[in-house]
């Protein structure tokens, strides 16, 4: 059976959906999940569960993404991104790196962001980016996100625009499209997004992504396995018979067991899921595996 991780780089002009449905026709498994979906235009880490994995999703996932976005002083438009219909143009050429650096840490901490008009949230049971098609424009409630650091590393003339190049560690849900046109309103100019590469979704990095060509001439070699992939995060281990006792939903007592979410693995096989309280393991999610442990 089919199962893991696996740590997929999608480029540049293609849906996460079809990043997606391209590894399921490689595989010729339907069961497979994403941990956040990148905008088309957007490239870089979109990591895969496949099987069994797609129950540990909300362990291993995080709540930390990572990228490198451009912030286009100059220019707005629609989608809040240089993909969309050109809203409005502005003279960007008196702003310097240093001034967007400056106003950076406004936006450092927990804030509330208007997400985009053009994004997959739903509004009574429709997406957004389905109503902007339609040309509406809906009040959009602010969201809590937190951005944990966003500095510029880099910064460029582009005629009268000016883009500086930002690196940015936020939570999960933190659009970059606005940060970026809320960035260019403090500054008092529009604004929107460039180029978006993610660099790192929780433990997922750049480093070990592999694109959709690699991934297909050799699978095997990218799918992490469910063991191999959880060996650093918080453990229990567990005897055959407590093993046998945590699949059938049993609540164990252990020892010196600390508060928290486990990985529970039994004879070296992750079996599931389980809260520790007061000394108590509570199975939350057992996995249902080809074989038993």
């Amino acid at each position: 059976m089919v199962e893991g991780f696996v740590n997929l780089y999608k480029q540049s002009g293609m849906t996460s959906h079809s990043a997606v449905a391209e590894v399921r026709r490689i595989l010729k498994l339907q069961r497979i999940g994403h941990m956040g979906t990148l905008d088309p235009a957007a490239e870089g880490v979109l990591p895969l569960a496949i099987g069994s994995a797609t129950r540990l999703i909300s362990f291993v996932e995080g709540d930390t993404k990572e990228y490198t976005a451009e912030l286009v002083l100059g220019l707005s438009t629609n989608t809040w991104d240089t993909t969309g219909e050109i809203l409005a143009v502005a003279d960007a050429s008196h702003l310097t790196e240093k001034a967007v650096a400056e106003v950076l840490p406004h936006f450092v901490g927990s804030i509330l962001q208007e997400p985009p008009m053009f994004s997959a949230i739903k509004v009574e049971g429709q997406k957004l980016v389905d109503l902007a098609r339609q040309g509406l424009d809906i009040v959009r409630e602010r969201r809590a996100v937190v951005v944990h650091r966003m500095t510029v590393t880099g910064w460029r003339e582009d005629g009268t625009k000016r883009v500086a190049s930002l690196k940015v560690l936020c939570s999960k849900g933190t659009y970059v499209r606005s940060l970026c046109r809320d960035i260019g309103a403090m500054l008092g100019i529009v604004a929107c997004m460039g180029k978006l590469l993610r660099t790192a979704s929780g433990p997922f990095e750049l480093a070990d992504s592999v694109n959709l060509a690699e991934f297909r001439s050799s699978p095997e070699r990218y799918i992490k396995t469910i063991e191999s992939f959880l060996l650093s995060f918080p453990r229990v281990m567990l005897d055959a018979i407590d093993g046998a006792r945590f699949r059938c939903g049993q609540r164990l007592n252990i020892k010196n067991l600390p508060a928290g979410e486990f990985a529970v693995f039994a004879l070296s096989r992750c079996i599931g899921l389980g809260t520790g309280k007061h000394g108590v393991l509570i199975p939350t999610r057992v996995l249902s595996r080809e074989e038993n442990p």
